[in-house]
């Protein structure tokens, strides 16, 4: 652990639990900026408080609206899909010893693995049934709206005074984007995250007909236009998304069949960070970006990519956003594997390994270049060697030049 981490000591968990203090704590996640942990209690069965998970992060100016809002989508989700949202159960504000403040919050503790963990023991059967699971799961939240008269209550408590002024103009997004009120608004908020220091692609406008002509730094990427008029119908077409529907956020729960063999059913979606109001497409788009980091199981990604395309309409301002996020974070990740960044290197590597490319429908996303062969089997063992491989050759180039 570094010292700069978050974590918690004796007065946050004085402050957060009051008299019934964890027993043991476990850390699920820990940087600078958060730290995400598991309080177990002691006591009998009868007795005993359930476990639940925490979330702190530093209450840094402006910072607070964006922590209540992550909260208030996750409430979002529990009115849709109850039994798989994980109850909320506290929200505040605390000081560490130090007088440092935290914004934290207390919610159940889904039981159960991860798909991340089970996947590779769950049988054929049990992997469709689990990935249709999530997309009937997801087609509930596609059915709410920002205009919603429930969505813009949780929202307006989250807000504070700024509910009225950001809500008046909010078009769609969320905690990670901002809420746009338009779509060249929110095509500006997704580059904007991806900005490196040195140019991937170029956004032009274009006069006929008016939109943009977005163009790739490489050459074999090539380039993509979005008209006005497929920009003008994003906001009517954003609905409720998670936009993270990694196999690390999916929780499953596992029974013994009459046959003494596990089964495996959904259990719990968690971490509603990236959620929030958007078109389709884009949630779409975001499977392909994780692919390989997010997601090293190409067989729940292409159940889930196959499911998933059914929620999106066939539209030409859908196929504009999807074009476009192909181009823009294909770009990007090109330029990163000039250099030596891990992640894209392990991207491409991963690709390469099992013959994965592109397919000309961009609802599709990655696909093996054989379709007549079985998919290589390729395990989290399988994944964590490709991922350790990468790391030692770009550790070992970026030493090289060094010296």
């Amino acid at each position: 652990m570094d010292d700069r981490d978050v974590a918690p000591d004796e007065t946050l968990l004085k402050h957060i639990f009051a008299t019934n203090q964890p027993a043991h704590i476990s850390i699920i996640l820990q940087n600078w900026d958060k730290c995400v942990f598991k309080a177990d209690f002691s006591g009998t069965l009868e007795n005993r408080r359930p476990s639940c998970v925490v979330r702190l992060e530093a209450a840094e100016n402006g910072s607070s609206a964006q922590f209540a809002t992550v909260a208030a989508m996750q409430q979002i989700a529990a009115t849709c899909i109850p039994d798989l949202v994980p109850k909320l159960l506290q929200v505040g504000i605390a000081a560490n010893t130090r007088g440092v403040q935290f914004q934290f919050w207390v919610m159940e503790f889904a039981q159960g693995v991860t798909l991340e963990e089970g996947w590779d023991q769950m049988s054929g059967e049990d992997q469709s049934y689990v990935a249709t699971a999530v997309v009937e799961a997801l087609e509930k939240l596609h059915s709410v709206r920002l205009s919603d008269d429930a969505v813009q209550a949780i929202l307006g408590r989250a807000l504070g005074e700024e509910s009225e002024e950001i809500l008046n103009k909010a078009a769609m997004g969320g905690p990670s984007t901002g809420f746009p009120d338009n779509g060249l608004a929110l095509l500006t908020s997704i580059t904007q995250r991806l900005q490196l220091n040195r140019p991937f692609c170029s956004i032009e406008p274009m006069t006929d007909p008016k939109g943009l002509v977005i163009q790739s730094s490489f050459e074999d990427l090539g380039s993509t236009t979005i008209r006005d008029s497929d920009m003008e119908q994003w906001p009517n077409e954003a609905v409720f998304c998670h936009n993270d529907l990694t196999p690390r956020n999916i929780i499953l729960q596992s029974f013994d069949a009459p046959d003494g063999n596990p089964t495996y059913k959904l259990a719990a979606i968690i971490d509603w960070e990236a959620a929030g109001f958007y078109p389709p497409s884009y949630e779409l788009s975001l499977q392909d970006t994780y692919l390989s980091g997010g997601n090293r199981h190409i067989s729940f990604y292409l159940l889930l990519k196959q499911r998933m395309k059914g929620l999106v309409p066939p539209s030409p301002s859908q196929i504009a956003l999807l074009q476009a996020m192909e181009l823009i974070f294909e770009s990007q990740q090109k330029r990163l594997s000039e250099g030596t960044n891990i992640p894209a290197h392990i991207r491409k590597r991963f690709r390469e390994k099992l013959r994965l490319s592109r397919h000309k429908d961009p609802y599709i996303g990655w696909t093996p270049e054989a379709q007549d062969v079985p998919l290589p089997r390729f395990s989290r063992i399988d994944g964590q060697k490709l991922e350790d491989d990468v790391v030692a050759e770009m550790v070992a180039r970026r030493q090289s030049k060094t010296k």
